[in-house]
């Protein structure tokens, strides 16, 4: 964990943001998908465990190395400076929100639906994730923090007024 998340940090430097959270998500939900298919059609025994864990430490590294990285950097950068405590503490708060759920009903949806299909779920998740993080995630790499609440403030603008 610790060594995805210097790997992550030093991309941070030389990749643009967006395609390494894009990158991230195609990892982790390949990963998910591989444990959901092998919980499914390799029968319980030591190569299904070693398995297993072989993407579950695949899924971490992605998450820990791109997503992680690039969501903690991208808090800090999209809210204007007034405002930044205040929706980095949201984001926080909601961010550790999920976790908790997550969590919590895991293992209620492993006993309900079964093993492959609680990690069909998560991928299908990852997969409506890569196709926000395209259309609606702006680039911030290279941009100053004057330029991207200069950006932000005429997204908002341009917004319709809502009736």
């Amino acid at each position: 964990s610790v060594g995805a998340v210097i790997i992550g940090m030093s991309l941070m430097t030389r990749v643009r943001r967006k395609p390494m959270l894009i990158a991230g998500l195609i990892g982790t939900s390949s990963s998910l998908l591989a444990i959901g298919l092998i919980s499914m059609l390799i029968p319980e025994s030591t190569l299904r465990g070693y398995l297993v864990l072989l993407f579950m430490v695949t899924f971490l590294a992605s998450m820990q190395s791109c997503i992680g990285t690039v969501t903690w950097l991208t808090m800090s950068e999209i809210f204007p400076m007034h405002v930044r405590g205040i929706g980095m503490g949201i984001c926080v708060f909601v961010l550790w929100m999920i976790n908790f759920l997550i969590g919590f009903f895991f293992p209620q949806m492993v006993a309900w639906i079964g093993v492959s299909t609680t990690f069909f779920i998560f991928v299908a998740m990852q997969l409506a994730a890569i196709v926000w993080v395209k259309r609606v995630v702006p680039e911030t790499k290279d941009k100053t923090l004057e330029d991207l609440e200069h950006y932000f403030k005429n997204a908002a603008a341009k917004q319709p007024a809502s009736a």
